[in-house]
């Protein structure tokens, strides 16, 4: 499975709860989790895909962003992979269901759209005009 799948699936099983998972040295969230972390902590969001954001801290901060969601009150879940590469819930708490449908907010004006050969030539036929 997907790492992308496996995060869906994980906030299929989490309704009304933000989910956050490990990925290298990060913990990210993704779609309609990182609409919601973006809007509560101001973490910056980036494209994962197109018309899919993510927002990430690094596992070091970990303890850090649990208190400030848990200040917000919101329900959250933490995963990690542990040594037997399976999914493994490392931290929950129970606050406030999250209500959010996005999951990806203006992809089309997007900063960190990845830019394509039609959008450069749109751009240098622009130039002079």
């Amino acid at each position: 499975m997907k790492f992308i799948e496996r995060v869906e699936q994980l906030q299929k099983e989490n309704e009304g709860s933000i989910v956050i998972i490990k990925n290298g040295i990060f913990f990210i969230g993704v779609g309609k989790d990182a609409i919601i972390l973006n809007r509560i902590l101001g973490l910056k969001l980036t494209c994962m895909k197109p018309e899919l954001c993510k927002v990430g801290f690094l596992v070091k901060n970990v303890e850090k962003y649990i208190k400030l969601l848990t200040e917000e009150g919101k329900s959250f879940v933490i995963y990690i992979k542990n040594e037997k590469d399976e999914i493994e819930e490392l931290y929950r708490y129970k606050g406030e269901n999250i209500q959010e449908a996005e999951c990806c907010l203006e992809c089309e004006n997007c900063k960190n759209k990845e830019e394509t050969e039609k959008d450069i030539l749109e751009r240098v036929r622009n130039l002079g005009k």
